[in-house]
């Protein structure tokens, strides 16, 4: 959930969605605006002593932020978000080919199965990745979907802005199929059975944002 602070004084909070381009959003603020506020990128790689939360600041519920942070507080909230199905397969990919945290073996769909017990022994589990976007989004941020492309999401920051300073593009970043080789992976199909489980499993997310069950071939990518 990081903080940043604009030319004009006014403080925006973006929700950092595992997954959904935060990674590239932080990056382009940064570059736009300068420092950020509770954005920890080494949280990985901290010990027990060190880390002073179960995921890092810009993973965190919406119940703790209301909680921590009042909406008084802000003069915009906004989110990025993409197809669950999607992003479920680019959390499985980073965690298990990057990440490592993942057994060598287990396919994308059993893996699937295993998310209720995961979540509901630790909701934290994977610093976050799991949860539905639902439990991360302010009610009244404005939301931005990745498959729509994110130029409105810069349009919308001059708005916020009052200019048009800066980039006009947001970069990727973090992107797992561009961080390993190509014969490291076979990408995990979307099949009718994994997309109608995920869509059970997360309906609030699929309710939401508007989403169909089935995403469209164009936008399956990890």
């Amino acid at each position: 959930m990081p903080l940043v602070r604009l030319p004009n004084r006014k403080l925006l909070y973006f929700t950092h969605v595992p997954k959904c381009a935060g990674t590239a959003v932080e990056r382009y603020l940064q570059t736009r605006f300068g420092a950020i506020g509770l954005l920890d990128e080494s949280f990985g790689r901290r010990s027990n002593a060190d880390a002073w939360m179960l995921s890092p600041p810009q993973h965190m519920p919406e119940s703790v932020r209301r909680e921590l942070l009042p909406d008084t507080l802000f003069d915009g909230k906004f989110a990025t978000v993409r197809h669950p199905a999607t992003r479920l397969r680019s959390v499985f990919m980073f965690q298990k080919l990057v990440e490592k945290s993942l057994p060598e073996r287990i396919r994308f769909d059993r893996w699937v199965e295993t998310l209720p017990r995961t979540l509901a022994l630790d909701p934290y589990a994977l610093y976050g990745h799991l949860r539905p976007m639902a439990e991360q989004v302010p009610e009244t941020a404005r939301v931005f979907h990745v498959e729509h492309g994110l130029t409105n999401l810069v349009t919308w920051l001059d708005e916020q802005a009052e200019n048009e300073d800066g980039p006009r593009n947001i970069v990727d970043a973090n992107v797992t199929v561009k961080r390993i080789s190509a014969t490291e992976y076979e990408l995990p199909l979307l099949t009718q059975a994994v997309c109608d489980r995920i869509a059970e499993l997360y309906w609030i997310d699929y309710d939401r944002f508007g989403y169909d069950p089935q995403p469209n071939e164009e936008n399956r990518t990890p």
